[in-house]
C-alpha cells in the first residue's frame, strides 16, 4: 500500500471521527445545519438521519457511505480504485460543505466557542487531507498500473 493512500485512509478515519463527535455535539446543542438557507426540521437528529447533517457534521447515510468508501480503498483492483475516488469526491464536497456552514463565520465573528471551533477545523483539514491524499493516491494507482503494463 502506497504512502498516499496511507494518508487517504487515516484522514478518513479522522473525518469519521470528527463528524461523530460534532453529531453528539449538535445534537446537544441543537446546532441545525444551515448551508445555503435550506429549512431544517423541527429536529436536528432528523436533519442528521436525512440528508442535511447538523452544523457540525455530515448526514448519516454520507458517514456509511465513506466509512465503506474507506474499507474499500485498502482493497485491491477496482474496488481500490472506488475507494479512493469515492473518497476524494467526498473530501471536496465536505470541504465545501463544512466551509459554507454559518457555523464557521459564527465562530470567527465573536461566537467563539472552543470545542466546536476544534471540531470544525479538525472535520475541515482531514477533509482537505481527503482530497489532496485521494489525488496522490489515485495518481500513484495510475502509475502503478502503468508501469505493470509496459
Amino acid at each position: 500500500m502506497n504512502t498516499s493512500l496511507n494518508w487517504l485512509v487515516t484522514a478518513s478515519i479522522i473525518n469519521l471521527a470528527g463528524n461523530t463527535l460534532g453529531t453528539v455535539i449538535a445534537v446537544n446543542r441543537n446546532l441545525a445545519a444551515g448551508l445555503g438557507n435550506i429549512a431544517n426540521s423541527n429536529s436536528v437528529i432528523q436533519d442528521f438521519l436525512g440528508l442535511k447533517g447538523t452544523a457540525l457534521s455530515g448526514p448519516l447515510s454520507f458517514m456509511l457511505l465513506q466509512l465503506l468508501l474507506t474499507i474499500f480503498a485498502l482493497r485491491p483492483n477496482l474496488t481500490g480504485k472506488i475507494g479512493v475516488g469515492g473518497l476524494t469526491f467526498l473530501g471536496l464536497f465536505y470541504t465545501l460543505a463544512q466551509i459554507g456552514e454559518p457555523i464557521v463565520l459564527r465562530q470567527f465573528s465573536g461566537g467563539f466557542e472552543l470545542t466546536q471551533s476544534v471540531i470544525l477545523l479538525v472535520n475541515i483539514v482531514s477533509a482537505i487531507g481527503m482530497l489532496v491524499f485521494g489525488i496522490m493516491a489515485w495518481r500513484a494507482m495510475r502509475t502503478a498500473r502503468s508501469v505493470t503494463v509496459n
